[in-house]
């Protein structure tokens, strides 16, 4: 059946609209209340973060200051969604969703729209703080240049996205990495059948080594089998990757600054975010494996925690120990900076492997829900000094509480 240019349009419109109403309502009454009230939040927060420095920019450097700090605030959030939508974009073309787009009489085009507009979704939480930060300046700049500046944002806002989604789509290094065919006339066919062409083709294997049988724990066991899932391409190589690119920072940040207060901000910021990364990578891990092929083996709970645990535990202490071990700081000065440390040594990355472990064979709704989590901690604590800290403690506590799910049956 030849397609039809009147009615594919209006079939994508016709999907999106069921698409958008299931998940509005999936999400309930009460997640849509904690959303805009998580939203309300947010917004006050960048309107008082962007109205103070806005004055002052006014008073000192005139209406053409003002305008362009404004200006460049605006622009810093379409960046922004740019990543956003480059990133979920490539996640999407390595899994597509929804039916077997190739075996639809549907133009390339209107497929590759299509997912460039689901791609488009998450960018749009960076729309609330852009918002705020015109709104700082309704009073400080002109109606005319307010109108201006928001027309050009949401202008550059659809440009930058649609550019994002495109670049995913047609980047050489996306495509190696999802198994594209890489001769030449796989790169002749448009770039939504390249993608989902590579999402369906089959993985090489190499050839695995006899397996032998030990006598030793089982966490012991899974352990080892994350150890060679990690090394491996894919998620968790990249996020051990950073983790450990973040470690070292963090160690040689000691060395590389003048004043002992900077160096202890920069050794923390990288500490902190190698916490971050490690976490993510045990989301990852404790949620990738499929729930029917992990439940019939003679593991527990406890084999799962500890598996994921001590390595990481063993990881963040010996690099506390090299933090100790600086001669930056007087000997009682590292050690209280060790014990202060070990919170979020111990804290971010369990938050991870807690929601990994209750989100079973949900690996990416566990990553995203843990940088969820994290972002609102950040943006706590920006607002209120150490205040952060209590939003983890919260999401910790009820992910905790949840854990027990890892072992609840699928029909359940």
């Amino acid at each position: 059946m030849p397609d039809s240019p009147s009615r594919t349009p209006a079939a994508f419109r016709a999907l999106r609209a069921r698409l958008l109403a299931r998940r509005s309502a999936e999400m309930g009454p009460r997640l849509w209340l904690v959303t805009l009230a998580l939203a309300a939040c947010i917004g006050a927060f960048t309107y008082w973060q962007v109205r103070v420095p806005l004055d002052g920019a006014l008073r000192h450097g005139g209406a053409s200051g003002a305008t362009l700090r404004l200006g460049v605030t605006l622009a810093l959030g379409v960046l922004g969604a740019g990543v956003i939508a480059h990133a979920r974009q490539v996640t999407l073309a390595s899994a597509p969703p929804g039916p077997e787009w190739l075996a639809l009489p549907v133009e390339p085009r209107w497929v590759e729209q299509h997912l460039a507009r689901e791609a488009a979704l998450p960018a749009l939480t960076v729309v609330v703080p852009m918002a705020a930060a015109w709104i700082a300046g309704l009073g400080l700049l002109s109606p005319l240049t307010q109108l201006a500046l928001a027309v050009a944002s949401a202008i550059a806002f659809a440009l930058v996205t649609r550019l994002a989604c495109a670049l995913a789509l047609r980047a050489p290094g996306p495509m190696l990495r999802m198994g594209a065919p890489t001769h030449a006339p796989s790169r002749r066919l448009p770039a939504a059948w390249r993608a989902l062409v590579s999402a369906r083709r089959p993985v090489r294997t190499a050839r695995q080594a006899t397996p032998r049988f030990r006598t030793e724990p089982r966490w012991r066991a899974l352990s080892r089998l994350d150890q060679a899932v990690s090394l491996r391409a894919g998620s968790p190589r990249a996020r051990l990757a950073f983790t450990a690119l973040a470690l070292v920072s963090s160690v040689v940040a000691w060395f590389v600054g003048a004043d002992p207060r900077e160096e202890r901000a920069q050794a923390f910021a990288g500490f902190s975010l190698a916490c971050a990364m490690l976490g993510a990578w045990a989301a990852w891990r404790a949620a990738a494996d499929p729930p029917s092929a992990v439940r019939p083996l003679p593991l527990t709970l406890a084999d799962a925690w500890l598996a994921r645990a001590l390595p990481m535990f063993a990881l963040l202490g010996a690099t506390l120990v090299l933090h100790a071990t600086v001669p930056a700081v007087p000997w009682f000065a590292r050690l209280g900076l060790a014990l202060s440390w070990t919170l979020p040594a111990l804290l971010v990355p369990l938050f991870g492997l807690h929601l990994g472990l209750s989100l079973a064979g949900k690996p990416l709704a566990a990553e995203n829900l843990y940088y969820g989590w994290l972002g609102a901690g950040l943006i706590a604590s920006l607002a209120i000094p150490l205040f952060g800290w209590a939003i983890l403690g919260a999401g910790f506590i009820h992910a905790t509480r949840r854990v027990t799910r890892w072992n609840t049956p699928e029909v359940a």
